[in-house]
């Protein structure tokens, strides 16, 4: 239960961080409700690796690192809490941050799967909203191989992303983690 509640927390967060970069690279302006939402909620993290990490051109190095942060240290969290009793050796340091990428990468699924459906919701509520242009920025380069999709005025290509993402979140990040899992009792 303590495991969960950990991972949940830890996950919230990373969406936060997730939310925050992919908006500031599409630009959104800085006073947008949503925009503060997610400055506010990651500020703590975020501010201090800003010290320590460069941007990489549009892209905010600090929130990248901040969700891989925060879920190594839910991992180690779990992993102090099941091998109390057992030494701490190299494998489970790699396995730790091996999980932890592959569970940032899944946050950042669910972030883009979250992002589609507010995309979806404003387009037939708000067609003129700065929130839904921002979206239409980072979404126009994920759909993009799919363009062929567009039937009149209808675009499907969304469809093909939401299905990948679903995908990834359902049968590729499962099997890696039992992988990892698996290496780490095998070994």
């Amino acid at each position: 239960m303590l495991s969960k509640l950990i991972y949940l927390c830890a996950d919230a967060l990373a969406i936060l961080c997730w939310g925050r970069l992919l908006l500031q690279w599409a630009k959104l302006p800085f006073l947008h409700p949503l925009a503060q939402f997610c400055i506010k909620g990651s500020n703590w993290l975020v501010r201090p690796l800003r010290k320590i990490l460069p941007p990489l051109g549009r892209w905010d190095s600090a929130c990248i690192m901040a969700v891989v942060i925060i879920y190594y240290l839910a991992t180690l969290l779990n992993i102090f809490g099941e091998l109390a009793r057992q030494n701490i050796d190299i494998r489970i340091i790699v396995a730790n941050l091996l999980i932890s990428l592959l569970l940032a990468m899944k946050a950042l699924c669910y972030t883009l799967f979250l992002g589609l459906f507010v995309r979806m919701f404003l387009s037939f509520s708000k067609p003129y909203s700065i929130l839904l242009l921002t979206l239409q920025r980072i979404y126009i380069p994920l759909t993009r191989p799919f363009n062929f999709l567009r039937i009149g005025n209808f675009d499907f290509s969304a469809t093909i992303l939401l299905i990948v993402l679903y995908l990834c979140l359902e049968w590729c990040f499962p099997y890696l983690l039992n992988q990892i899992s698996f290496w780490l009792v095998t070994s």
